[in-house]
C-alpha cells in the first residue's frame, strides 16, 4: 500500500473516530447533567430513582435506535417516501392544535401512551428531507432555481411551529434551511432577501406575541426584575462560578431552584457550573468542540458524496444540528435573546433526542461511505 493511500485511511479511520467519539462525549455529558439535577428534583418532587433511571434507559435506547435507523434510511434514494415522511410529520404537528398537550403557555406537545412527543423536533428534519427530494425531483435543478420555492415552504412550516407558540424553533429552522440552501449554491442577492424577509417575520412575531417582545426587551437591557430576566443572570452566574474547572460533579447551586430548566434550556450553564471550562467530561470547551467536530466531518463527507439527495440531506441535517446547538450556547452565555431550545444529547428530551440521533445516524452513514 503507497504512503498516500495509507495517509488517507488514516485520515478516514480519525474522522470516524472524532465522529463517534464526540456524539459520545455529548451523550455521557448529559447523562452526568441529568443525575446532577435529578438529586435536587428528587426530594422536591418526590421522583423515584427508579422510575427516573428507567425513563433515561429507556431514552438511550430510542436513541441507539433512531441512530441506526438513520443509517438505514440512507439506503433509500430520493422517492415518494421522503415525501410521505414529511406530511405524517406535518399531520403530528398540526394535532398539537386540536389535542395537544400544554406546558409552559405553550402547546407543543401530544401524548402517546404514557409519552409525550413534540412533532417539531422530527418536522426540522424531515423538512430537509422533503426541500432534498423537491430539488432531485426537478430533474436536478439548482439550488438557486429552486431556492424561492424552498423559501416559501420552509416558511410555511415555521410559521406552524411559530403558532404553537414556539418562536425560536420556527426562527432557527428556517436559519438553518436559509444556510443548507447557501451551503449548495443560493446567491448572495438570495440570502439577502431572506433575510429581510425573516425580518419581516421576527417584527410580527414581536408585535403579535408578547413573550417575544418580552424577550427581546430584556436582551436589550429593559424588564429588570422579570421572571425571565432572573433566568438570563443566574446563566450568567452559573458561568461565574463555574470558572476553569468549575465546581464539581454535582455540586452546582443554579439547578437548586436559581436556574429554572436546568437541565433543559440552560444545561450549558449548568454543565459550566459543575465542570467548568476544561473540567472532564462536561467541560464547556469539550462540549463545543465536540459540536465542531460532529459538524466539521459531516460537512467534510456530505461535500463528497456523489448523489444530490443524499448530499443535500447530509449538509441539511449537519447545518440544523449545528445551528440549535449553536443557538443554545449563545442563549446560554448571554449573546441571544432567552429561548427555549435544548442542546443535542445534552438536554433532558426524548423527543430531540430521538430525532437528533436519526439525523446524525444517516450523515455517519454517509461518512463510513467515503472510505
Amino acid at each position: 500500500m503507497s504512503r498516500s493511500r495509507k495517509r488517507k485511511k488514516s485520515q478516514f479511520r480519525n474522522r470516524v473516530i472524532l465522529y463517534v467519539l464526540a456524539i459520545v462525549w455529548l451523550v455521557v455529558s448529559g447523562i452526568l447533567l441529568q443525575w446532577s439535577v435529578f438529586m435536587y428534583k428528587s426530594v422536591i418532587y418526590d421522583i423515584s430513582m427508579v422510575d427516573f433511571a428507567t425513563k433515561n434507559v429507556l431514552r438511550l435506547l430510542l436513541g441507539v435506535f433512531a441512530f441506526l435507523l438513520g443509517m438505514w434510511v440512507y439506503r433509500f434514494r430520493a422517492g415518494g417516501w421522503v415525501n410521505w415522511l414529511f406530511y405524517v410529520s406535518i399531520g403530528l404537528l398540526v394535532m398539537t392544535y386540536v389535542s395537544g398537550k400544554a406546558f409552559g403557555g405553550a402547546t407543543r406537545w401530544i401524548a402517546v401512551g404514557p409519552f409525550t412527543v413534540q412533532p417539531s423536533e422530527f418536522v426540522k428534519y424531515t423538512l430537509i428531507m422533503y426541500l432534498a427530494n423537491l430539488s432531485v425531483s426537478e430533474k436536478g435543478a439548482s439550488t438557486v432555481r429552486i431556492f424561492w420555492k424552498a423559501l416559501i415552504i420552509s416558511a410555511g412550516v415555521s410559521l406552524l411551529i411559530l403558532f404553537q407558540p414556539n418562536f425560536s424553533t420556527a426562527v432557527v429552522l428556517l436559519l438553518s434551511v436559509v444556510i443548507t440552501l447557501f451551503l449548495l449554491g443560493a446567491t448572495v442577492p438570495q440570502m439577502v432577501a431572506s433575510v429581510l424577509f425573516a425580518a419581516f417575520l421576527g417584527l410580527i412575531a414581536y408585535n403579535v406575541f408578547g413573550h417575544v417582545r418580552e424577550r427581546i426587551e430584556i436582551f436589550l437591557g429593559k424588564g429588570a426584575g422579570s421572571y425571565k430576566a432572573a433566568q438570563v443572570i443566574q446563566a450568567k452566574v452559573s458561568i461565574v462560578r463555574g470558572g476553569v474547572f468549575g465546581k464539581g460533579p454535582g455540586m452546582g447551586l443554579q439547578k437548586l431552584g436559581y436556574l429554572p430548566s436546568a437541565d433543559k434550556d440552560y444545561a450549558f450553564s449548568n454543565l459550566f457550573e459543575e465542570y467548568g471550562l476544561l473540567g472532564i467530561p462536561g467541560g464547556a470547551l469539550w462540549i463545543i468542540l465536540s459540536l465542531i467536530g460532529i459538524t466539521w466531518v459531516g460537512l467534510w463527507a456530505a461535500q463528497r458524496n456523489d448523489d444530490p439527495f443524499r448530499r443535500f440531506v447530509m449538509v441539511g441535517f449537519t447545518v440544523t444540528f449545528f445551528t440549535f446547538s449553536f443557538v443554545h450556547i449563545a442563549v446560554n452565555i448571554g449573546l441571544l435573546p432567552p429561548t427555549g431550545l435544548p442542546l443535542p444529547f445534552v438536554s433532558y428530551g426524548g423527543s430531540a433526542l430521538v430525532a437528533n440521533a436519526f439525523a446524525l445516524g444517516y450523515v455517519f452513514r454517509g461518512v463510513i461511505k467515503m472510505k
